[in-house]
C-alpha cells in the first residue's frame, strides 16, 4: 500500500594689606555694578520645539532651559512677543493663541502648574524650590495655535522669578526664537507585501525552492510510521500579520480511508493515523522548528507541540499577529495503518492557503 503527498510557503584676601586705599575704593566700586548683573543671569541650553510649524493649527510647544542661578524659583513666565528683546514693548505675533493651552508634560525641574495664561502669555507656578542648574528643564504645552504670519519669526521671553505669580524681580532670563512655515509635502507609499512559497524545499526567502511537491511515503505497514515532510516560507508588512491554512482531504483509496485525530496525539503504530504538526519531533523523528529571527510568526496551537499530530481540513497551522518578514516553517506528516486496512493506494493533496491581515 502506498501513500502519495502534496502540495507544500540612543580670591580675594590680603586686599588690605598690599593695595592702597585708592585701589581697594575702585575694586570696591566694580564689585558695586556688577553684582546686580550677576544676580540675573541669562539661562543656558534654550530651545523651542514646535511639534508642527504649519500657520495657524493648533500644537504642541516644547520649551527647554537651562537654570543658572542657585536661588529658589517660584513662577516661570513666558511671554511671546516678536521681539526677544526683554525690554522692548511686546507685540503678539499675529494669530497666536496659548490661552487654552495646558502643560502636557514636563522634565528636569518638575512640579509646576499653570498659574494664569492669555492669548499671548502663560505663567507657571510651584512652591519656590532651589532649580538645579546641572541639566536643562522642558516644559510641553498642548492646544497652543500657531502665528499666521509666515514671514515674522516670534519668540518667547523667559524669566524666572522667586514668587509663584510671576511678578517681582526676575533670577534668569533669556529668550527662544521660532517661525511658522508652509510645509512642502512629501509622500510615498509602501505597497502592502505578502511572500509565501511552498514545496518539499524552500530557500528562507522565497528565492528558489527545489519544485518539489510530490512525496511517495512508502509501503504502509502495521509495524511501522511512514514520515514526510515539507517546507512553507512566508512573510508580510500586514499590520495584523498572516494566517497559513491547510485544506485537503485525509489519505483515501477509493472509499477506504485513513482518519486523522481531532485532537494532537502521538504517533500510534497500528491503527488508522494520519497526521502532521510545525514542530521537531522525535517519535518519530521527523520536522524541525520554525526557522529564521521573526519569532512573533509560530505554529499554531494543535501543531505546535512535539510528537502530537492532528489534522484538520481549513485548520490555521501557522499565524503572526503582526508583521513577520520571513519565517521558515517545517510540516512533518505521519502515517500508520492498522493490519486490517484495506488494500490500496492511500493519497491526498494539501493544499496551504496565505491571508495577509492587511
Amino acid at each position: 500500500m502506498q501513500h502519495n503527498l502534496l502540495k507544500v510557503h540612543g580670591v580675594m584676601a590680603y586686599v588690605r594689606t598690599f593695595l592702597s586705599e585708592e585701589a581697594l575704593a575702585i575694586i570696591l566700586v566694580v564689585l558695586f555694578f556688577t553684582n546686580p548683573a550677576a544676580a540675573a543671569m541669562r539661562m543656558q541650553d534654550r530651545g523651542l520645539y514646535m511639534k508642527s510649524t504649519l500657520p495657524g493649527v493648533t500644537t504642541e510647544y516644547t520649551i527647554s532651559f537651562r537654570y543658572m542661578s542657585p536661588d529658589a524659583v517660584g513662577s516661570v513666565d513666558l511671554l511671546f512677543c516678536n521681539s526677544p528683546i526683554p525690554y522692548e514693548p511686546c507685540v503678539t505675533p499675529t494669530g497666536l493663541n496659548v490661552s487654552q493651552t495646558i502643560l502636557s508634560g514636563q522634565t528636569g525641574e518638575t512640579g509646576y502648574s499653570i498659574a494664569s495664561k492669555s492669548a499671548n502669555h502663560i505663567v507657571l507656578t510651584r512652591p519656590p524650590t532651589t532649580p538645579s542648574t546641572a541639566t536643562a528643564s522642558s516644559y510641553t504645552f498642548s492646544g497652543i495655535v500657531n502665528p499666521t504670519n509666515t514671514a515674522q519669526a516670534f519668540s518667547v521671553r523667559i524669566k524666572s522669578l522667586a514668587s509663584t505669580n510671576g511678578t517681582g524681580p526676575q533670577i534668569d532670563f533669556g529668550s527662544v526664537r521660532g517661525q511658522v512655515t508652509n510645509a512642502i509635502v512629501l509622500e510615498t507609499q509602501v505597497p502592502p507585501m505578502l511572500i509565501f512559497c511552498v514545496a518539499q524545499q524552500v530557500a528562507e526567502n522565497c528565492t528558489s525552492t527545489n519544485e518539489t511537491n510530490y512525496t511517495d511515503m512508502g509501503q504502509l505497514s502495521d509495524k511501522s510510521t511512514l514520515t514526510a515532510w515539507s517546507q512553507m516560507a512566508i512573510g508580510t508588512n500586514a499590520s495584523g500579520g498572516f494566517a497559513v491554512t491547510a485544506n485537503g482531504g485525509v489519505p483515501a483509496a477509493g472509499t477506504s480511508v485513513i482518519d486523522s485525530p481531532s485532537n494532537p496525539v502521538t504517533s500510534q503504530k497500528g491503527t488508522n493515523q494520519f497526521g502532521i504538526n510545525l514542530v521537531a519531533n522525535d517519535a518519530p523523528q521527523v520536522g524541525d522548528d520554525p526557522i529564521g529571527p521573526w519569532t512573533n510568526a509560530v505554529a499554531a496551537p494543535g501543531y505546535n507541540v512535539p510528537n502530537r499530530y492532528k489534522y484538520a481540513s481549513g485548520d490555521v497551522v501557522a499565524f503572526s499577529p503582526n508583521v513577520s518578514l520571513m519565517r521558515t516553517f517545517t510540516v512533518s506528516y505521519i502515517l500508520n495503518s492498522a493490519a486490517n486496512l484495506k488494500a490500496g493506494v492511500y493519497s491526498t493533496t494539501i493544499t496551504y492557503i496565505a491571508s495577509g491581515r492587511f
